[in-house]
């Protein structure tokens, strides 16, 4: 069983709570998981790992700032990120997700990250019923999926 790496960036704690269901989740069925906030991760974290979930917010349609950073962060040590780590976003939502989408998975392609199918949008009003989707993801990331 591989090692995820679960990251957030989260303004009142509900990408946070998503974050913590999908490690959660892939916790459930055997993979070691690691949680860090954005500001706290570096390229170093993706030595050894076989996944990152990434949860976000969206303020004003577009990547949080802190989600930006880690980029830009990720971007100066991209020689340290092996290629074809498995990568799934978890959005946290008020209005059309594309724009962040768009962003991460261009982004995430120029890093070697190979975004995995099927990553979840969860508006800010659905955090409860998000939960059990983020679970249900971070059990699909351990298992390969």
């Amino acid at each position: 069983m591989s090692k995820i790496l679960v990251v957030y960036q989260s303004f009142g704690g509900k990408t946070k709570s998503l974050a913590e269901a999908a490690a959660a989740g892939a916790s459930s069925v055997g993979a070691e998981t690691v949680i860090k906030e954005v500001s706290a991760v570096s390229a170093d974290d993706f030595s050894g790992i076989g996944g990152v979930i990434l949860a976000t917010t969206q303020p004003f349609q577009s990547m949080a700032g802190g989600t930006k950073s880690l980029f830009e962060r990720l971007w100066m040590g991209r020689d340290k990120i092996k290629k074809g780590i498995r990568l799934v976003i978890i959005i946290c939502h008020m209005n059309d997700t594309k724009p962040t989408e768009d962003s991460i998975k261009a982004i995430a392609g120029h890093l070697g990250l190979e975004q995995v199918a099927g990553g979840l949008t969860v508006k800010v009003d659905e955090i409860e019923a998000g939960k059990e989707s983020a679970r249900q993801l971070g059990i699909a990331m351990a298992q390969g999926g």
